[in-house]
């Protein structure tokens, strides 16, 4: 055991010790110095232990202080002892906080607004990047940004623009989302939603549910402005639809639709009127459409899709009768009545599936079996992946009284058949359940199946015609003659089957076919004078009252003398891949037969010529403009007198004169276009517009003709999910408002804001005053309050009453 060091410091031994504490000091303030730069801590040796290293070593030597020295610096430091980390100088840390690495190293600064890491690295980055983002960052409160300085906004698919905050603009962006996207007034009130555009935009104030009202109504009455306007520029003379549906509530409501090409040779439906009507007796349906023609400002109408009802018949009478009184009804209105295409296609394929194949029968009994349970559904799964058939769409149940159904019902069926197969073969419940014993029908055989198969194939090619002929957003009258024909070699294919049913069920489908347009009648009612034509609808009118059945007698038998409109094969016509040619004489007489077929031909001929010279009585350069070019003429060319006289006469005949063509002569001359390409016939007339002027804006009308009510019956749609069984207490205005306006938003007006601001606003302004007529005139007492009777008008017309949803 070593005893304890008693020894007492002499003055010898102190003095060695000051000295070589100085050697230390000197020797620690140059370590401290080096090694400051490496970033070690390290701490000096203490002078007790120099001492005790003397107290062993005989002579005071320099080398072995030295030695001393560099045993004491490799020692470990002490923990207590480390050096102190700087702190930040920069002010950027007090709006970024410090994000270290595992060797606690210094790497990001996170926003503490926006909580975006910035690279802050303090031998690469520094804090420069910092102070960019603090001067940049949206969510800064320290910034004082310019209220009025707009911001980049980048929407996908578009180019940057720039982005002011404008509360008005958002509240009419938020009803316009509400109209389009069918939801109800009450929507910004949610939770949810506001809990998101607490995030998302801080600064917008959601509206409410009557605040969303009143900006909803405001929205119809400017783009109602907007289309009255678009209408008065740009509409030359319009096609209608319309057709009559009931809601929920066993209310009647009547919509009306108005096709046209503008001057842009752009086709445009619009939904013009969607009202609550009282009854749909022809004479009520007349009177409400000559008062929706008369609110719009339309008093040239060409057509008037409809479909086979015969109240339809009768309002089309009237409207013709009272437009008739007015100038620039085209043939009298002649061929002002269209029928809906595809009401009747629908009315052809149900005569014949009166009577369904006993085939058709079994299928759709099988397919039933399957729908009606669980268990049975896991079964055929389980047969359907041991057979490998990969198909997305899985079995349905058909409607019988709807054929478009029975056609997808077997589409989905005849996919599975090898299926149906083994589950005859291995469920014995299937086959019990189909069997003759439980008065079923049996099972599908493979007769059975291939009978299924060409009745698809049959009803598949309505199906595809029925959805070509109701296109709404293209022009379909110039290609309609080549469905009708092809509706025609699809019966005559069934009427020479050797199938006995199929023969039956084809003839029932010739004879609805003829009803509408297979065939040809030669009326006395052509030849017969305006007053004769006047006397006969008087006595078809009296027939509807006090005459009973001679009436009626008289009525259907001057529906069954009814030809195809003409128009049809006009628009073919004004096709210039098809025009007078061979090939539509050829397609006429193989729907109409030979000899009908020569008369069909002449009447379309007869029918272009009549309405070529009406359209250049109407659109042909008058005497006045002629006799003022002549005028501008005469002074650049004097002494050629008669060339004048020959030059007006030709512009006032439009060149009908033995010695020159007219323009419908120049276009039929031309060579059609190729078939096979595909063709833009819009486009087309386009560019060509100029060298057939007057040919040009019948092909205008012509073109714009709707052969099919989907336009209209699109809106019914429309308005059975606005008006469900959550808000039912809508009013008929705010229906017709939501559903107009819709239609309006998802197709935009092209019409110039800035340049026809004025006449807009009035005509808004009449909008409203139409609507709050009653109490505006209460409240001109007071001068103030006129604005105020307008509000509280509109806003107990379209405020619903209290219900379960708004």
């Amino acid at each position: 055991m070593t005893e304890p060091d008693n020894h007492m410091d002499t003055d010898e031994d102190y003095d060695y010790e000051v000295e070589n504490n100085n050697a230390i000091v000197s020797m620690d303030t140059e370590y401290s110095s080096q090694e400051l730069g490496s970033g070690s801590k390290k701490s000096r040796p203490s002078t007790g232990q120099s001492s005790h290293a003397k107290a062993g070593s005989s002579q005071p030597s320099k080398d072995k202080a030295s030695e001393k020295e560099v045993i004491d610096v490799d020692k470990e430091p002490a923990k207590d002892q480390g050096r102190r980390e700087i702190a930040s100088r920069s002010e950027m840390w007090k709006h970024f906080t410090k994000v270290k690495n595992a060797a606690n190293v210094l790497t990001h600064g996170r926003c503490n607004y926006c909580h975006r890491p910035i690279k802050a690295d303090t031998k690469l980055d520094g804090t420069s990047a910092l102070k960019r983002h603090f001067n940049i960052c949206k969510r800064n409160p320290h910034l004082n940004r310019d209220p009025t300085q707009p911001l980049l906004q980048r929407t996908p698919g578009e180019a940057p623009v720039n982005f002011k905050f404008d509360p008005d603009a958002l509240k009419k962006a938020f009803a316009q989302m509400i109209i389009e996207d069918e939801l109800p007034f009450a929507f910004g009130e949610k939770s949810g939603f506001r809990k998101f555009m607490a995030i998302a935009c801080p600064r917008f104030n959601v509206p409410s549910r009557r605040t969303t009202t009143r900006d909803a109504v405001r929205c119809y009455f400017e783009e109602k402005a907007k289309l009255k306007k678009f209408f008065k520029d740009s509409c030359q003379r319009v096609c209608l639809t319309t057709d009559c549906w009931t809601s929920q509530q066993q209310d009647g409501y009547m919509t009306v639709t108005a096709s046209f090409v503008d001057e842009n040779w752009i086709l445009h439906k619009k939904v013009i009127n969607f009202f609550l009507v009282k009854g749909h007796k022809g004479e009520d349906i007349g009177k409400f459409l000559l008062k929706c023609m008369a609110e719009w400002g339309m008093e040239r109408v060409l057509t008037i899709t409809v479909d086979n009802a015969s109240a339809n018949d009768g309002g089309i009478l009237y409207v013709r009768k009272q437009l008739n009184k007015t100038p620039g009804n085209i043939a009298k209105g002649k061929f002002m009545h269209m029928r809906c295409a595809a009401h009747i296609l629908n009315l052809i394929v149900q005569d014949g599936l009166k009577e369904v194949d006993l085939s058709i029968q079994r299928v759709r009994a099988a397919v039933r079996y399957i729908r009606n349970g669980g268990n049975r559904i896991v079964k055929f799964k389980e047969i359907l992946e041991e057979e490998k058939v990969e198909s997305k769409a899985f079995l349905k149940n058909d409607v019988p009284t709807r054929w478009n159904s029975t056609y997808i019902m077997l589409r989905a069926a005849n996919v599975y058949e090898k299926v149906f197969t083994r589950l005859a073969e291995e469920d014995l419940s299937y086959k019990l359940y189909l069997s003759e014993e439980n008065d079923g029908l049996g099972c599908p055989d493979e007769t059975d199946w291939e009978n299924a198969k060409k009745m698809e194939e049959f009803l598949g090619q309505f199906f595809d015609l029925t959805t070509r002929v109701s296109a709404s957003l293209s022009v379909t009258s110039n290609t309609f003659f080549h469905e009708i024909a092809e509706v025609h070699l699809l019966i005559q294919s069934w009427l020479e089957s050797e199938d006995s049913l199929q023969v039956s069920m084809g003839q029932r489908m010739k004879d609805k076919f003829d009803k509408y347009w297979g065939l040809w009648h030669i009326n006395n009612k052509e030849s017969m004078t305006e007053i004769d034509n006047v006397v006969i609808e008087a006595q078809i009118e009296k027939g509807n009252g006090k005459k009973g059945k001679k009436g009626k007698g008289k009525e259907k038998e001057e529906k069954e003398k009814e030809n195809i409109n003409l128009l049809i094969f006009i628009a073919a016509v004004v096709d210039p891949r098809y025009k007078l040619s061979a090939y539509t004489k050829v397609v006429i007489e193989e729907i109409f037969g030979p000899e009908k077929g020569q008369l069909v031909w002449a009447a379309t001929v007869t029918c272009l010529n009549d309405l070529f010279e009406d359209y250049r009585q109407m659109y042909a350069p008058t005497e006045g403009t002629a006799e003022v070019d002549d005028t501008r003429a005469s002074k650049v060319v004097r002494g050629s007198k008669l060339q004048d006289v020959i030059a007006k006469r030709l512009k006032k005949n439009n060149g009908t004169s033995s010695n020159a063509k007219s323009e419908l002569d120049k276009y039929l001359a031309k060579d059609c276009e190729d078939q096979e390409v595909k063709f833009d016939i819009l486009g087309w007339w386009k560019v060509n517009a100029i060298r057939f002027p007057i040919l040009a804006q019948l092909a205008r009308d012509v073109l714009a003709i709707p052969i099919t009510s989907v336009a209209s019956e699109s809106a019914f749609s429309t308005s059975g999910r606005i008006l469900d069984d959550f808000r039912t207490s809508l009013t008929p205005f705010m229906l017709e408002a939501l559903v107009c306006t819709q239609d309006w938003l998802r197709r935009t007006t092209p019409i110039d804001i800035q340049e026809n601001m004025e006449e807009l606003a009035r005509m808004e302004k009449e909008l409203i005053e139409e609507f709050g007529g009653l109490h505006i005139a209460k409240g001109k007492g007071k001068a103030g309050n006129t604005k105020g009777a307008k509000s509280v008008e509109v806003e107990s017309m379209c405020i619903s009453k209290p219900g379960p949803s708004s």
